[in-house]
């Protein structure tokens, strides 16, 4: 099904930017010996997009882009290296030679894999991924309630506003006001996240990418996690052999790529 020629016309006719987009989730599996264990299936996209229009970072909440105008998953209980000659072997069979942009999570594993198959690209961290960090912090800081609220709205215009430079001043303040003895543990909770968000910094430039109109969040392959695997392959009892997993990852890619039709029509 994989080499059906349907596909790369499609996706080359296809309006837009391509832009990649990497996950993973775990799937019950059922080994030889009988033995059961949760597996992580790897998710990646390629999707066809036109830009938005101009935002502001106050308007990265509220802002409409444009639907994709095509989307080819793929997904595999698979190792890194495994997986990333998929990415490879998909990434010829569409005819694609980069990428606009490739957005994920934090895993090194993804970043990787981008780097390997599509060199050099302009990446992006999931803004939900990263202000989940910020986030713990706060509440690390903070707790609960309305100074937790401020601070954390305080940093999210700031991280959409300056990327990382702006935040880590923000931190680095913060970290010097944290100094006593006493206050060790918030601390380094204002340091884990500086040294997390460091090793992102150039995967930070929201606002520029708000105001070039690209997306900023990855929830189109969180989706594809939880409609294309978790929908089919989580179902209460369910339990998969390896490969009965991975050609039932493949009839669910084709169905959320919603091309099933091209497959039926080419097929010999």
């Amino acid at each position: 099904m994989y080499d059906n020629p349907a596909f790369r016309e499609a996706f080359q006719k296809a309006k837009g930017r391509s832009e990649f987009y990497m996950d993973g989730t775990f799937v019950p599996i059922l080994n030889a010996d009988g033995t059961r264990e949760w597996r992580e299936m790897k998710v990646a996209a390629l999707v066809k997009r036109l830009l938005g229009m101009y935002a502001l970072p106050e308007e990265w909440g509220t802002r409409k882009l444009p639907k994709p105008s095509m989307v080819y998953a793929f997904a595999s209980i698979a190792g890194k290296e495994e997986f990333q000659e998929l990415c490879q072997q998909e990434r010829r069979r569409l005819g694609v030679g980069n990428v606009s942009s490739a957005l994920g999570d934090g895993a090194k594993w993804i970043w990787n894999i981008i780097r390997e198959v599509f060199g050099k690209t302009e990446e992006c961290l999931d803004i939900y991924h990263a202000l989940e960090h910020v986030s713990d912090c706060g509440k690390a800081l903070y707790g609960e309630g309305e100074t937790f609220t401020s601070w954390l709205d305080k940093m999210r215009l700031t991280l959409l506003s300056e990327g990382f430079a702006g935040i880590d001043r923000e931190l680095q303040s913060l970290e010097e006001e944290l100094k006593d003895e006493s206050k060790k543990s918030k601390r380094e909770s204002v340091v884990s996240l500086r040294k997390y968000l460091h090793s992102h910094a150039e995967r930070l430039n929201y606002c520029e990418r708000l105001a070039g109109g690209c997306v900023i969040g990855s929830g189109l392959i969180e989706g594809a996690c939880k409609n294309l695997v978790g929908r089919r392959m989580k179902q209460t009892g369910a339990c998969w052999r390896v490969e009965r997993a991975n050609r039932m990852a493949l009839v669910c890619s084709l169905l959320y790529a919603d091309q099933w039709k091209n497959v039926w029509k080419n097929s010999n």
